[in-house]
């Protein structure tokens, strides 16, 4: 069971790491963190067991390698639509020969900048490369993606491949159910684990019932429910129609 931070906060990834889940999604891909907001999540984190995955903004090799140089355990990669593409990003960050990652391991913080002296041996297999499927060419192609050696993990993303099937946002729709289906089967298949997020008509419990691996549930944007929750009683306190204005509806100062 893990959750989503969507900012560059590390205190969030520490509260969530003491609060005991099993892994934390940093999100580059929709939230604000670079490379620095990475490592200092990680620090964050690594007072506990729990696992920090970074979601990068894209497959980027080179993007990819600093992340794993700086000691990233887990990279979920988002939009993978062929197999060539999940080679790609598996070789990007494997040292030769099983990938194209250049050699600088003493000098990373990945091998506790050298005072690890069997990283080099021991770091291809001790890095989680999990690949998201969430368009309709990625679940074409899904039989193959989940077959590359070095994918460990197929992550299924409903609410992009609804809107890639054309039903946006209807993540309970029985056509993208049926996509999804399709998915897991090309998964099992390869015997490679699933992983997801709840979806309409599908709760966290069900999903592992279904035999998800892990679901990445809720994140630290809870916090706007309960300033939502504050604000309104305020404002009833106060005799006034309970609003949130939006960015651009006002500046932040006023």
């Amino acid at each position: 069971m893990g959750t989503w931070l969507q900012s560059a906060a590390p205190t969030f990834a520490e509260m969530a790491a003491v609060a005991g889940f099993d892994f934390i999604i940093m999100d580059e891909e929709h939230g604000a963190g670079e490379l620095q907001h990475a490592v200092d999540m990680m620090r964050a984190a690594a007072c506990t067991d729990t696992t920090m995955v970074i979601r990068v903004p894209s497959d980027n090799p080179v993007y990819l390698r600093r992340l794993v140089e700086a000691g990233c355990d887990a990279l979920l990669v988002p939009m993978v639509e062929s197999a060539e593409q999940a080679r790609a990003i598996v070789e990007a960050v494997r040292f030769p020969p099983r990938g194209k990652r250049g050699n600088a391991w003493d000098a990373a913080r990945a091998s506790s900048f050298g005072l690890y002296p069997r990283y080099y041996e021991e770091a291809d297999d001790n890095l989680l490369i999990i690949v998201q499927i969430e368009t309709k060419a990625g679940v074409e192609n899904a039989r193959e993606i989940a077959g590359v050696e070095g994918v460990d993990v197929i992550f299924i993303g409903p609410t992009d491949l609804s809107g890639s099937i054309g039903f946006p946002n209807q993540t309970g729709a029985p056509e993208v159910d049926r996509e999804i289906r399709r998915a897991m089967a090309a998964a099992r298949e390869a015997g490679k684990p699933l992983a997801t997020v709840p979806r309409v008509g599908r709760s966290s419990s069900e999903l592992f019932d279904e035999g998800f691996s892990m679901i990445a549930s809720g994140s630290e944007l809870f916090y706007r429910l309960g300033i939502i929750q504050m604000m309104k009683e305020w404002r009833e306190y106060q005799g006034k129609e309970a609003t949130l204005a939006a960015p651009g509806a006002s500046s932040y100062g006023r």
